[in-house]
């Protein structure tokens, strides 16, 4: 059931042809660059792109047949540099294949290095100033209306809840005796969900799409990245994460990023009941998705919480 999910995938490109395609679609301005596989794309093909002004960009190809996020992240992307949000700058892309037998994008490489390769190496006084600045950056994010579906978010996510929880059944991450608990908890705050405003939501902010770089006053910063998943969702579905996730590895982040990112309006009702209804459904969700996109340690950590959570004893 949850094999039949996946797409197919495209067959990476080669370094040369990455250069050459680089090179049309640039109008020459890529001509010339020195092309290196970037591994820690996890959901495109990654190439680092060297000009010859030594300006280092990133190509990242679909891995999967349909471009679907990719074509709505280049839409998204003018939204993002018109609100703010520190994002690695949209510089060209080719939908239509005609420089290349995939869809690709090329952007800004972020100077610094992501979240999870630094690990808990942030003293308290780097969580801070870092949270800070992330909450500046998530607040200009979630200020973006974004609707892309008729579809009310109380429906929407209604359907992906149920779907998730079956799948969790199949996958062995939730046993039947689970079930009708866990739908009774989301039965009891369901209604919390009604009029929820969509807001442009990142839908990962986990500490591999965060970019920091150590400079002398210590760690900074610097943006984020992979938002080909970004949405038109509730924001407080990135909160849950960011506390599920990022949070976990930085404790000390939480609290000036929750006084810096302050109070949305407007944000909906019973911000409590949805913030706990998330809480529960990101495990859940978390787990088929990374099955689903062959990450077995994104998807550990995901059955790790669920676990935790199934643990405690929750109030209906």
């Amino acid at each position: 059931m949850v094999a039949a999910m996946i797409t197919a995938m495209t067959v990476p490109p080669t370094e040369d042809d990455v250069a050459r395609a680089a090179a049309r679609i640039s109008d020459g301005a890529l001509a010339d660059a020195t092309v290196s596989r970037w591994p820690r794309c996890h959901d495109h093909h990654g190439y680092v792109l060297k000009a010859r002004d030594g300006c280092q960009y990133l190509f990242k190809a679909n891995r999967q047949r349909h471009p679907g996020r990719m074509r709505r992240y280049i839409h998204i992307a003018g939204m993002l540099k018109e609100h703010g949000v520190p994002y690695p700058a949209l510089r060209w892309y080719d939908m239509d294949k005609e420089t290349l037998e995939v869809p690709f994008i090329i952007q800004d490489f972020l100077p610094g290095q992501d979240g999870a390769s630094i690990g808990s190496g942030l003293s308290f006084t780097d969580q801070h100033r870092v949270g800070t600045s992330l909450a500046a950056a998530f607040r200009a994010l979630h200020q973006i209306d974004y609707i892309d579906t008729p579809t009310s978010w109380a429906t929407e996510f209604d359907d992906r809840f149920r779907t998730r929880v079956a799948e969790c059944v199949v996958l062995d991450a939730l046993q039947k005796k689970d079930v009708d608990r866990v739908v009774a908890y989301y039965e009891q705050r369901r209604g919390a969900l009604d009029d929820v405003p969509r807001r442009l939501s990142h839908d990962d902010p986990s500490p591999e799409n965060l970019i920091l770089e150590r400079r002398d006053e210590g760690w900074q910063f610097v943006g984020v990245v992979d938002f080909e998943r970004a949405r038109g969702r509730d924001p407080l579905i990135d909160l849950a994460r960011l506390r599920a996730r990022t949070f976990a590895l930085w404790p000390a982040m939480a609290a000036p990023f929750n006084a810096a990112y302050g109070t949305l309006e407007p944000y909906g009702p019973d911000v409590r009941a949805r913030a706990e209804l998330y809480d529960l459904y990101v495990p859940i969700t978390s787990i088929a998705w990374f099955h689903e996109n062959d990450r077995p340690d994104r998807e550990e950590e995901a059955r790790v919480a669920l676990r935790a959570w199934l643990a405690q004893d929750h109030v209906s």
